[in-house]
């Protein structure tokens, strides 16, 4: 009895027409696995943190506390232009940030948004959200801007939400 060589089987399984599959399968797992952790953190940025209204005895009624002011919202719109702060009460108005030599004015937005919490007496929720043509790294500035100011924090819990280009 002969010991064949490792060549000789591999030329064997070729002229029978034998596909050796191993090396494809390793690829497809490797691919798999490398997907369903791209699609988890994908899936994990879109994700916007809402607090749904409370129903049945559990929920408030608005005019049960004729004093409490109601809450503000504040959002801050990222646009080709510079920055815009709204709120969710249309009578407050909303400031605009506009661009500073071609760059945004992460200075004055922090200032802004500083003025609009000690006014408004807000919490440290913010919502951003920018135009489809806006660089990450615009966001991310944006997000820093509003994060603390002259050591104190401002904005601590953003939100990020997906700007609505309206038609649907």
């Amino acid at each position: 009895m002969s010991r064949r060589g490792h060549h000789e089987l591999e030329d064997e399984a070729a002229e029978s027409g034998e596909l050796n599959l191993t090396p494809y399968l390793d690829i497809i797992t490797t691919l798999v696995i490398f997907l369903i952790f791209t699609f988890q953190v994908v899936i994990e940025f879109r994700l916007i943190d809402l607090m749904p209204p409370a129903y049945g005895s559990s929920a408030r009624n608005p005019s049960d506390n004729p004093d409490k002011k109601p809450e503000v919202t504040l959002t801050l719109f990222i646009h080709s232009q510079g920055y815009k702060l709204v709120t969710n009460q249309p009578e407050l108005g909303a400031v605009e940030v506009k661009l500073k030599s071609g760059e945004y004015d992460n200075e004055k937005l922090t200032q802004e948004l500083e003025k609009v919490k000690r006014t408004l007496q807000m919490g440290e929720s913010l919502i951003i959200t920018a135009s489809d043509d806006i660089e990450y790294r615009t966001v991310v500035a944006a997000m820093d801007a509003a994060r603390e100011y002259e050591g104190r924090m401002l904005f601590p819990d953003v939100l990020l939400a997906r700007a609505s280009t309206g038609g649907g």
